[in-house]
């Protein structure tokens, strides 16, 4: 079970990364909005005025970095949790905080953290 722990966990560190690369896109197409609105309030249809354009650019900003803050703490918690499987320690609590982040969202890591508790208990 510590190897499929460990699978899943790296899973989903994978796909943590990859949405961390999101977001630093979504960070950076927030900044061109902020300093560029009345270009892309030009190009856009949508987009009456800079104001507008100015607004989504924060926004867009605002929700960049909370989500790469996000991420990074999980995938923090995820290294965290696999290498909680070595440490010749009986610790739930990793596993089942990787369980709740599961439930919200990554499906390995909720099945990184059912298998990390029953890997804990095996011996």
């Amino acid at each position: 079970m510590k190897t499929a722990s460990k699978i899943m966990y790296t899973i989903g560190r994978i796909f943590n990364i990859i949405a961390i690369i999101a977001c630093v896109i979504l960070i950076v197409v927030g900044i061109v909005a902020m300093v560029a609105p009345g270009k892309l309030a030009d190009a856009s249809d949508e987009i009456a005025t800079a104001a507008e354009a100015k607004a989504m650019g924060i926004s867009i900003l605002i929700t960049g970095v909370v989500l790469f803050v996000v991420y990074t703490v999980i995938c923090a918690i995820a290294g965290h949790a696999k290498k909680a499987l070595n440490n010749n320690k009986t610790e739930n609590a990793p596993h089942i905080l990787m369980i709740i982040v599961g439930i919200f969202g990554d499906i390995f890591y909720l099945l990184g953290g059912i298998f990390g508790l029953v890997a804990e208990h095996q011996n």
